[in-house]
């Protein structure tokens, strides 16, 4: 028994060998908008490999910003080609105002990825 459930773990390690990984940490400002998010390749048995994107947007300025949209694409490090994309719209964002979020950018295992950002208002 105890050799199958060696078997097994080595196998799950194996599988998900470049699915996980140190999370990157990246800030952008436009004016008096700063973006901040955090990226992380990720792993679960229901969804497999996956970019994992949290993060915040924060005002700076005395006025509110309108329509702001934050766009993520899933970039294979390798080829270059877009894997996944994702926007995330913000209606309103007042001054001092922070507004916080999540997303998930779907990937494969045996890539590895890197995740372009880009914010318009």
């Amino acid at each position: 028994m105890k050799p199958v459930v060696i078997l097994l773990v080595v196998a799950v390690f194996v599988v998900c060998s470049g699915c996980t990984g140190t999370p990157v940490v990246r800030d952008t400002a436009d004016g008096a908008l700063h973006a901040h998010y955090q990226y992380k390749d990720d792993w679960s048995p229901v969804t497999g490999c996956y970019g994992h994107v949290t993060g915040y947007v924060y005002n700076a300025g005395n006025v509110s910003d309108e329509n702001v949209r934050l766009n993520f694409n899933l970039v294979n490090a390798g080829t270059g080609t877009i894997r996944d994309s994702r926007s995330i719209f913000i209606p309103s964002i007042g001054p001092g105002a922070t507004t916080t979020y999540e997303t998930m950018l779907d990937g494969e295992c045996s890539q590895g990825y890197r995740v372009d950002f880009s914010f318009e208002k």
